[in-house]
């Protein structure tokens, strides 16, 4: 990197970790009225939810942090790419068009319906500090036109989306990243403390559901009673109270485990829902409960689904007896990932 080019980057994270650190204050003007906008948007965010993603967020937006993310790693020629972003939780995909660009391309963002406003809010905030940040903001359709390479995420609907949108910009395939739709995992042993219980909650029912970091199955060996993990959901939802469009969004799902007579439990007001059998996630705030006999037979179901799990839970006595190249994290922090320098999103800008 050129020293014009380091001293560039280096002065747009400063700029990004001097805004994130004004809007750790909740009270800060620019981050309450886009809080208070967002949750006008038509999403299932609610402000509980909200303060929390954007507190996880600019915490781990430091100098140091954005430094040893990226590295020494720079895109190899200047150009613009595209960022879908997505609109499952809020601020989605920031770091996708933070490290477009710090590492000199600019960053061409669509933003969801869903929440339009935290994203635009904080660059600007960066902006006051580095006014030639390169970052702006398009209809999504216009991505394919503007950018010379596109970032996305989600399932095979966003998938086949970005692919329109790449072939009508005549973006070549390999110039477009898409990271799949994940879900998480935990893998219980029964010994799990009240505090652990309690991080398995925010796991499982932040975001109600929708996050790729929602634990969504919870493995437990066979005969361990649910009711204390239950209890721990249900002192969650007293203190993040569900969306109130989850009870109806899992009404059907309700009536259908009746139906069939499937064993499952749920909270007060429906605020979640868990049922027992196959491990298999099910719809957004409902948790499959699958018993083990064996913790091996876990670690080959874990490998086996490897590539579409975005993290793994567990206490770290259970992970050690498990592959150690799986997602590992600790009860209470599959909503708290740190910027991680082996994302192969870095890998893919560099080399464009």
């Amino acid at each position: 990197m050129s020293r014009s080019g380091a001293e560039r980057r280096a002065a747009f994270i400063e700029a990004a970790a001097a805004a994130a650190h004004a809007w750790r204050d909740p009270a800060h003007p620019a981050r309450a009225e886009a809080v208070a906008r967002t949750l006008e948007a038509p999403n299932r965010f609610t402000e509980e939810a909200v303060a929390y993603a954007v507190n996880v967020e600019m915490h781990r937006l430091t100098s140091e942090a954005l430094g040893a993310w990226l590295g020494e790693r720079v895109a190899a020629r200047p150009g613009a790419v595209g960022v879908l972003h997505e609109g499952r939780v809020p601020m989605g995909d920031l770091a996708a068009g933070l490290a477009v660009a710090l590492m000199g391309r600019r960053w061409l963002g669509a933003l969801p319906e869903a929440s339009p406003y935290l994203i635009p809010a904080f660059v600007e905030e960066v902006r006051r500090r580095a006014p030639d940040f390169p970052a702006r903001f398009l209809p999504a359709e216009a991505l394919g036109r503007k950018a010379e390479a596109l970032v996305t995420a989600g399932g095979d609907e966003a998938r086949a989306y970005a692919a329109a949108l790449c072939a009508a910009g005549e973006i070549p395939p390999e110039r477009c990243f898409h990271r799949a739709a994940r879900y998480s995992v935990a893998v219980l042993d029964g010994r799990e403390s009240e505090a652990e219980r309690e991080g398995l909650a925010e796991d499982a029912l932040l975001h109600e559901g929708l996050s790729p970091r929602n634990v969504a199955i919870l493995f437990a060996p066979g005969e361990t009673p649910p009711d204390p993990y239950l209890e721990a959901f249900a002192l969650f939802r007293s203190v993040f109270p569900a969306h109130p469009r989850t009870p109806g969004a899992l009404q059907m799902q309700k009536a259908m485990l009746e139906a069939f007579g499937a064993p499952h439990a749920y909270g007060e007001g429906l605020e979640f829902l868990m049922s027992k059998g196959a491990p298999e996630p099910q719809a957004p705030g409902h948790l499959r409960w699958s018993e083990y006999d064996r913790l091996d037979e876990v670690g080959r179901w874990l490998v086996e689904h490897a590539d579409v799990l975005a993290c793994v839970v567990a206490r770290a006595d259970v992970a050690a007896r498990l592959p150690a190249s799986l997602p590992w994290t600790a009860p209470g922090q599959a909503h708290r990932p740190p910027l991680d320098p082996s994302d192969p999103l870095l890998a893919f800008l560099a080399a464009l």
